[in-house]
């Protein structure tokens, strides 16, 4: 006896050491941190990411979810339902599939004796097939996880039929999803729960109860199609299995006769990428280098440190010595991080510079157009950069201005001082590479992929005029044949006629375009844009733009003349009807904390719907999250219900390219998500916007905020 409780008391301590490391961060079956059909009340951690497979007949999940916010956990998925049939009158569509939304966010974090608190939403926007709210607690004790929640909607039991809307417009704000959510009662819901053992770290045996009432659901897999046999339990048994590092597997028995199973994919984006980076090592100069730098005269150290400074990859590098100070511009080409190519440059400065030049100014460009000025004390910088003043110091001591002519007039005493021609200066680029476009839940096709060979290149013309252009040739379309039913007449179909697009499948054009920028008086820039400007549109875009206060805060002025672009010619246009666009573009750094960016276009769009479109987006280590909505008056403009009081909303990732290699790339791959293609807040596409949204990672508040990257 005494050896038999010696036993037991010697694994439960040892299960409770091993219990400790378990996260329980794993997904439920719609990919949710959870169990299997019920959440918990625990999230991602913050800047991570999840992909998900999971087959629990009649249903199959997949799809992604992220934490935008440290508090903040995100799901968009789709749900097949295997036996109902997509559409009546399109067999290539295959099985009924669902469009969701959810969030989870976290009221409050676990600690030693309470539990962590989150509420939670399922399919918040759209039909309500499967839309719930709930409230979760959950608490590890020992080596259990144990959850209780109560939750409303589907996950509570309920009919959802009861909270129709009066509109088949599910993308409006009047739709199911809405009206239940309006709906401020929570009577009528039910207790939901689980009890999670872990015996080791990458073991979990679970068991869960599950109120949902399967016999209500609107589309319905048991009393339809092929007959699935109803539920006969509320409660669901399984296991999961930490395969490795980011993967994890999922088995379970389901509703009591349902063997079920899910494969998760989870990850953090302060990876440092795919591959080992090659060793980005500084620049360091050896005596003879040094001696090279004695008895010159400034116009020779001038170019000698153009030359330097070109030789670690920027472009476009100009220098100038006045005094006690070097001035020294550059074209960022080697880094994504703004700020980090500014230390570079300023690091190659000092190692060869005389020491009597104490101060160096340091101007960002793109091309040629002159956006901000580092100046830094030298001194300062080096003992910086040798880990001999803090952060906090250099946050302080380091000036970031976009008032170039001050700081230009500053460095030279408004004296006419020599400054070197454009080193590296390199008037034409070129580039090929891979294009993916996707059409996602086409009633032909539920999955349309386009892969094409893209060429692009630019010539600068002169220091503020530049040529651009695409060159676009598909070799795989499995969409060619999917049919295009646009929503309106042909003056106002603007996007929804995006199929045409898709499945043309000759070379394109996707832009060819004139942009000519340059900065105006009180600090502020202009930027127009002449050609064919997108694959939907070509006319003229013009751009004012004014950051203030640092760049918390800005503002510009837009304007769009354009003309519909013709699908089969690629400098054909249909002249036939003529659109403008009118904008007052704003932004805000709302979260210095978060890294958090807000843009606002307000104004008339395309079709001369008048509105505003919001842009939110989070910036994390060259890593950007974002997501956008647009509400206008469409119900006065279009005659199709789909598009009146639509929304047009949608997310995007931006993920830096040298995740994928072994170097330092200065590219970013671009996905966007949206629900729908409508027509409702539509404008062109152009290149390099003014608009800070698209590179508001390099804001200056932000870049002192990771004062690090200075000496990375």
């Amino acid at each position: 006896m005494k050896l038999k409780t010696l036993s037991f008391l010697s694994l439960f301590v040892f299960c409770d050491l091993y219990a400790q490391k378990a996260d329980n961060l794993s997904a439920a079956y719609n990919g949710n941190t959870g169990v299997f059909e019920t959440p918990n009340a625990r999230i991602l951690d913050d800047w991570s990411m999840r992909f998900f497979l999971n087959i629990d007949k009649p249903y199959r999940y997949y799809g992604v979810v992220a934490t935008p916010l440290p508090f903040l956990e995100a799901n968009f998925h789709m749900t097949e339902v295997d036996g109902i049939a997509g559409f009546s009158d399109s067999d290539g569509y295959g099985n009924y599939k669902d469009k969701s939304l959810g969030i989870k966010i976290l009221l409050k974090e676990e600690t030693k004796y309470t539990p962590s608190v989150l509420f939670g939403i399922d399919d918040m926007w759209g039909t309500a097939l499967y839309t719930s709210k709930y409230i979760a607690m959950s608490k590890n004790i020992s080596y259990f996880d144990i959850t209780f929640g109560y939750a409303k909607g589907r996950l509570g039991g309920e009919d959802l039929r009861k909270y129709t809307a009066n509109t088949n417009n599910s993308g409006s704000f009047n739709n199911n999803s809405i009206t239940f959510l309006k709906d401020r009662d929570w009577g009528g819901g039910k207790p939901f729960g689980s009890i999670v053992f872990n015996p080791s770290p990458k073991l979990s045996l679970i068991g869960e109860y599950s109120p949902i009432n399967y016999s209500k659901d609107k589309i319905n897999p048991f009393l339809n199609g092929k007959q699935y046999e109803l539920p006969k339990s509320k409660w669901n048994y399984g296991l999961k299995y930490k395969y490795s590092k980011n993967t994890i597997l999922s088995l379970s028995y389901q509703r009591g006769n349902q063997i079920s199973f899910g494969y998760t994919y989870q990850f953090s984006f302060d990876r440092t990428g795919m591959f080992d980076h090659l060793a980005d090592s500084k620049w360091k100069a050896d005596k003879k280098k040094k001696s090279e730098y004695k008895n010159i005269s400034t116009k020779q150290l001038s170019e000698k440190l153009s030359n330097e400074v070109a030789a670690e990859k920027f472009k476009n590098v100009k220098t100038a010595v006045h005094d006690n100070k070097i001035w020294s511009e550059i074209n960022n080409s080697r880094y994504n991080n703004d700020l980090q190519a500014v230390g570079r440059a300023i690091s190659t400065i000092d190692e060869v510079a005389p020491k009597n030049y104490d101060t160096i100014y340091l101007t960002l460009k793109d091309k040629e157009l002159p956006l901000k000025t580092f100046k830094v004390n030298r001194v300062e910088f080096d003992m910086y950069e040798n880990e001999k003043l803090s952060d906090n110091y250099m946050q302080n001591a380091l000036i970031i201005t976009d008032n170039i002519e001050k700081s230009y007039d500053e460095f030279s005493n408004k004296k006419d001082v020599f400054k070197t021609k454009s080193y590296n200066d390199n008037r034409f680029n070129f580039d090929l590479a891979p294009k993916v476009r996707t059409i996602l839940n086409h009633k032909d096709k539920p999955f349309a992929m386009k892969l094409a060979l893209r060429a692009t290149s630019s010539y600068a013309i002169s220091e503020y005029l530049n040529l651009n252009a695409a060159l676009e040739h598909p070799f795989y379309n499995s969409g060619k044949d999917l049919t295009s039913e646009p929503l309106e007449d042909e003056r106002l179909s603007l996007r929804s006629n995006v199929t045409d697009h898709f499945i043309y499948n000759e070379t394109q054009l996707p832009y060819l375009s004139t942009t000519f920028s340059s900065r105006l008086p009180f600090n502020s820039f202009f930027k127009t844009e002449l050609g064919y400007l997108e694959y939907a549109f070509a006319g003229i875009d013009l751009e004012w733009y004014k950051p203030l206060l640092e760049e918390t805060f800005g503002v510009g002025l837009q304007y769009q003349n354009v003309y519909k672009r013709k699908i089969d010619g690629m400098i054909k246009v249909n002249k036939d009807y003529s659109y403008d666009a009118k904008f007052l573009n704003l932004y805000a750094l709302i979260s210095p904390k978060y890294d958090i960016h807000m843009g606002l276009k307000i104004g008339q769009f395309l079709a001369g719907d008048k509105g505003v479109k919001l842009d939110l987006s989070r910036h994390y280590k060259n890593f950007t999250i974002g997501l956008y909505a647009t509400y206008t008056n469409s119900k006065e403009v279009f005659k199709n219900e789909e598009n009146q009081g639509y929304i047009d909303k949608g997310a995007y990732l931006k993920v830096p390219l040298e995740v994928f290699t072994y170097k330092n790339v200065k590219k970013r791959l671009t996905y966007g998500l949206s629900p729908w293609t409508r027509d409702v807040g539509q404008y062109a596409r152009t290149l390099n916007s003014l608009h800070p949204m698209n590179n508001s990672e390099n804001n200056t508040q932000i870049q002192k905020k990771y004062i690090q990257n200075l000496k990375k």
